[in-house]
């Protein structure tokens, strides 16, 4: 069975959410009930990008998970605003120990051969850097966070590589080869994909890519560096 990818988990809650949101404002189904559990579905995919990530990114997903778990007990009215008066500091605390534990859990930067990536951030930063004799691509979510992906030790076989991006309030910087050509066909949204790398006038173009970007930036950026 085909393991599921970060973005394919995130458009999957996207989804579900578009579709109770329509069915309620076009009068098909009353989905009020069921829209009340939304921050619940937030709740997993943290703890879906946790565990991915072998617990070595935590600060982002804890956060999320946090947030919305206290959200979804609010709304459940499990707990009252009075309760999070008393306690929100322990929300703080808890967030901090986080983002202490995630500095001396996780290297500064990951090395790895991989050949087909799927990096996620929320909330917290990526470093990884790929060096696959045979790369050919991957995903790249973030959701309020940076992604660093370092591919100049990495080479390309037959077929270009694709890497589908989607970043949400985030930046990702890409750094590859100077004479890779890279086929930008990623959608910015109040965004911007820029290649800012250094090329030479007289550099002769290659007849096909080497890596294909497929996707979207909103309210964030991607730079290809080299």
């Amino acid at each position: 069975m085909k393991k599921l990818s970060s973005q394919y988990v995130f458009g999957i809650i996207l989804l579900i959410i578009g579709i109770l949101l329509i069915l309620r404002n076009i009068g098909v189904y009353d989905s009020g009930e069921l829209l009340r559990y939304i921050p619940s579905l937030f709740v997993i995919l943290g703890i879906y990008s946790l565990v991915k990530s072998g617990f070595k990114n935590i600060s982002g997903p804890i956060t999320i998970i946090i947030i919305f778990g206290v959200l979804q007990l609010l709304v459940l009215d499990i707990i009252s605003w009075s309760v999070i008066g008393n306690w929100w500091p322990l929300i703080i605390i808890l967030i901090g120990a986080g983002i202490i534990f995630n500095h001396y859990r996780q290297p500064s930067t990951t090395i790895d051969s991989r050949d087909k990536i799927d990096v996620m951030a929320m909330l917290g930063g990526v470093d990884n850097q790929i060096k696959s004799n045979d790369f050919k691509g991957g995903e790249i979510t973030v959701l309020m966070g940076g992604v660093e992906l370092d591919l100049r030790d990495s080479k390309i076989g037959d077929q270009p590589a694709v890497i589908n991006a989607t970043v949400i309030m985030g930046g990702v910087d890409l750094k590859v080869p100077t004479d890779w050509n890279v086929d930008i066909k990623m959608i910015p949204i109040l965004g911007g994909v820029d290649d800012e790398r250094r090329r030479s006038s007289d550099e002769k173009q290659k007849d096909k890519p080497d890596l294909v970007l497929n996707g979207f930036v909103a309210l964030g950026g991607l730079s290809i560096k080299d």
